[in-house]
């Protein structure tokens, strides 16, 4: 049925195989999916003969590479082999790890800008560093800002003027 089994065509199935699973952890679409795709399409030329084999072939080898991809998705989560597919770390209070919630205490507080915001940055607050937005524009290092605004987990500040300082 189908024409010419050599060492190169067989390599070359292989080896494009391997390369679309190699694709397939990591993101995007890049160098070794468009390699696969070649590398199985010229084995796929050298085998066959007549066309009706040429699709045959590759209908059974989507059949093959989509089981392939469900059982290392169904073996991925149990098997001792593949545990590092799978990322099953907690990030506990104990090592370190706090979730930041900010709150509106920080309106209208006043602060000095460590860093240049353009248009994001540090700025010292109550002797705390703080990441922080302005409000549109260039901040340089040094300046005294105010906290006009906390949305997003963001500290929203604008350039403190002169007149606001006397107010």
């Amino acid at each position: 049925m189908f024409g010419d089994w050599t060492t190169l065509s067989i390599f070359l199935y292989v080896l494009g195989l391997l390369l679309l699973m190699i694709e397939g952890a990591i993101p995007g679409f890049g160098l070794p999916g468009i390699t696969g795709i070649i590398c199985v399409t010229i084995s796929i030329a050298l085998i066959t003969s007549n066309l009706y084999e040429a699709l045959l072939l590759i209908i059974i080898t989507t059949l093959l590479f989509i089981s392939a991809i469900v059982l290392l998705y169904k073996l991925g989560y149990v098997s001792k082999y593949l545990k590092f597919l799978v990322l099953n770390t907690e990030q506990k209070k104990e090592e370190g790890y706090i979730s930041q919630r900010l709150d509106n205490s920080y309106v209208g507080k006043t602060g000095v800008a460590e860093t240049i915001l353009r248009p994001a940055g540090i700025v010292n607050i109550d002797d705390k560093r703080v990441s922080a937005q302005s409000q549109g524009g260039f901040i340089e290092s040094g300046a005294n800002v105010v906290v006009t605004e906390v949305a997003d987990m963001k500290i929203i500040v604008k350039k403190l003027e002169e007149e606001d300082k006397n107010v």
